[in-house]
């Protein structure tokens, strides 16, 4: 592959690792946030009486904003393997446009 191709490769890779690692920030923060309404609808539920309907409701929320942080665990997974396949292919695109320069720009006399 050519210095020219090499580097646009590089650059490619170089933005979807940001688009990645952007995704990952947002599931953590979205993450954050399920917990946090999770354990207020858990401390709701525990002003009320057992039999009240409200605690059922509450807590078919709460089944379902851990069935939602499971589904973002399982998104981040993704995610993180995906970065980490860029960041191997970061390294050997790397390497490609340094020997493409040390190539192009090495004087044999």
């Amino acid at each position: 592959m050519g210095l020219i191709a090499s580097s646009f490769r590089l650059m490619y890779l170089t933005s979807y690792k940001m688009s990645l690692e952007s995704k990952i920030q947002w599931i953590t923060s979205a993450k954050m946030e399920l917990i946090a309404s999770s354990d207020e609808i858990l401390g709701l539920g525990n002003d009320l009486d057992p039999g009240n309907p409200a605690v059922k409701q509450l807590e078919a929320r709460r089944d379902k904003l851990t069935l939602l942080e499971k589904k973002l665990d399982l998104q981040l997974q993704e995610y993180q393997n995906r970065l980490k396949m860029v960041d191997t292919e970061l390294q050997s695109a790397q390497g490609a446009v340094d020997k493409a320069i040390e190539k192009s720009f090495t004087y044999n006399f």
